[in-house]
């Protein structure tokens, strides 16, 4: 593994708000029952919350001298990775809120995304289009396009 030239972790914010309210509101739920649920019921809701954040609840994009990679969580799952010389062009854009966030197909392209409307445009040369989310195009289309071959 090459040592990268650029990292951006982003959190994915409106799980990390969602899924502990989420939880919250079982626990109340589960509180204020009956006491027909299992008591052991709250504590998989949790499980399932800490799983998920773990999945998703950041997306990390790394850039070293061959290779473009980015994945969501901590757990290393699910990750992408293209080679620098199978991109054609890189170019700065924006998302909507339709578009949305996580990982989805747009007009655009298949767009990975955690937080916020700023991404990157690359354009493979397969004629394929990505869109991956990013707090600061600039600064990662300065470290990404010098490496692109035919540059």
């Amino acid at each position: 593994m090459q040592h990268p030239i650029y990292v951006e972790r982003q959190l994915f914010k409106f799980l990390w708000i969602f899924m502990p309210l989420m939880g919250l509101v079982n626990m109340w739920m589960h509180m204020h029952a009956d006491g027909s649920r299992p008591v052991w019921a709250p504590f998989i809701v949790l499980l399932v919350n800490l799983l998920v954040l773990l999945i998703l609840g950041s997306l990390t994009i790394r850039v070293d001298a061959t290779h473009l990679s980015w994945r969501f969580g901590w757990l290393g799952w699910p990750v992408w990775k293209v080679a620098l010389a199978d991109i054609q062009a890189a170019g700065p854009t924006n998302t909507s809120l339709l578009d949305g966030w996580g990982i989805r197909r747009t007009r655009q392209g298949m767009l990975y995304n955690a937080h916020g409307k700023q991404a990157i445009r690359l354009i493979m040369r397969n004629g394929k289009t990505i869109l991956l989310g990013t707090q600061d195009p600039q600064r990662l289309l300065s470290y990404l396009t010098p490496r692109l071959n035919g540059r």
